[in-house]
This record gives structure tokens, sequence and C-alpha cells, in this order.
């Protein structure tokens, strides 16, 4: 049967739709935003550019970064793009683009740099490689209508996600190794309240069970080593000892 038989443009669309469905679920869901700690971190990361830029009073004018589209998904969901268009549930293309831009419409003097109060927000979005013929789109944010926000309020709907510390993301795992372990002492505030209020008020956390799990199967593959050496009529020598009968047997031991 040829291909084209095969895939032809309704079975590729619903391959498209079924991509999309299964990529949006594992990047966002509105119950676990877990799912969506990368788009946290870049929260974190964009208002830490944007606070430099104005700390700086325009010096830092330019910012990239690279990522991959779990990351755009991410990102829509947390701000409610999808409320604007269904498209932003749905897989971006290669060399898509999301910009942020900080500008205001106040009259700012020679020489000077706007307040913050002046600060706006817009936020343009495109599929795939932008050009001089497809140019980047406004989008609203938060669920709103307008094109633009005051940076005030960007601020204030992004931290309510963003990650912007170690420290912040430590809790926010609730992993308590490696450089974590510095914050696991602080971690019996509000990080430790959600995830007991998440698993029923006297739950788990993932730390502790993941603690237990790797006991239970260190006990486990000990137990079948037991068992096999048992059974086996197999027992624990040391190298010393073996090449001491060796010796006497007037076998040359091997190193």
């Amino acid at each position: 049967m040829p291909i084209s038989d095969v895939l032809t443009n309704s079975t590729l669309l619903q391959l498209r739709t079924l991509a999309n469905e299964h990529e949006w679920g594992l990047a966002y869901n509105a119950s676990d935003d877990m799912r969506a700690i990368a788009a946290m971190q870049l929260a974190g990361e964009i208002l830490t550019y944007f606070n430099k830029t104005i700390s700086s009073k325009g010096a830092s004018k330019f910012g990239v970064q690279f990522g991959a589209y779990a990351t755009f998904l991410s990102f829509f969901g947390l701000v409610d793009l999808p409320k604007v268009s269904d498209n932003f549930t749905g897989v971006v293309d290669y060399a898509s683009s999301m910009t942020f831009e900080l500008f205001t419409n106040a009259t700012v003097a020679s020489g000077s740099f706007p307040s913050t109060d002046d600060l706006q927000v817009r936020f343009l979005f495109h599929n795939g490689t932008a050009s001089n013929t497809s140019e980047p789109a406004v989008y609203p944010l938060f669920g709103g209508s307008a094109d633009a926000v005051s940076y005030n309020d960007f601020q204030t709907n992004l931290n309510k996600f963003a990650i912007s510390t170690t420290e912040q993301w430590c809790n926010k795992c609730q992993n308590t190794t490696g450089s974590c372990a510095a914050y696991a002492s602080g971690s019996s505030g509000s990080g430790t309240t959600n995830a007991q209020g998440s698993n029923g008020g006297g739950g788990m956390s993932p730390a502790i069970g993941g603690v237990i799990g790797a006991f239970v199967t260190l006990a486990v593959v000990l137990g079948s080593l037991a068992l096999f050496m048992l059974l086996g009529g197999y027992r624990l020598a040391s190298k010393k000892r073996l090449a001491g009968v060796a010796t006497r047997q007037g076998v040359e031991p091997k190193a």
C-alpha cells in the first residue's frame, strides 16, 4: 500500500491534534502547576532581567534566551494565554519566539529614565520563523484584554509563580539534598504546608518517600544476595586468605 494512502491529510491532522493534547498535558495542568516548573524559572529570569534594566536605568537593553517548546507551553498556561486562543495549547514550530517589551508612553526628559509606575510591558509571539512579512503579534496576558500591562501588574502576576532563587526552587520541588541541603531547615514554612495540603494533611513528602524507597531497594538487593549465597553454598572470603591457601597448595595466586 502506498504511504500516501496511509498518511492522508486527515490522518496527519489527527496525529498533530493528539500530539498537541499529549504535550500540553505534560507541560501544564491547572491543578498541578509543578509540570510548569521550567516556565516558573523562566518567569523569574524575566523579572530579574527587567529589574536589572530598571536599576541600571536602561544600561541593559536586550536579553536573549533559547529553550524547548515545552517551556513555551508551560508559560502559555501560567499566563492564561489559552483564554485568548486555543492555538496556545499546541506545540510551537521551530524558531518560534516570545518577546517581552518594556516601554513607556510617558514624557521623559533627555538623559533620564522613567519611573517604575510609568513603565509598561507588551507581550509578542510568533509561531515559527519571523520575518519582515510575518512579524510577531501582540497578545494580552493574565486573562485580560489590553495589549499592554503596567510593569507593576506584570511583576505582581509573575511573582505568583516565578522562581528567582535556588531556595525557591528547592522549596517548590521539596528537594533537601545536594545544593538544596542548605535550605532544608527552612522548608518547614510554606513549602511544607503546601506539600501537606496536597497530600491530605498527613502525607509523605516526595523527598522522604525517595529515601525510604532507596533503603527498601537496598534491603531487597542485600536479602536476595544473602539468599543466593545460602542456597548456592557460597561464602565470603578475604583475598589474603585465598592467596595463602593457593600458596600452600603450590598454586601461584593471580593478581
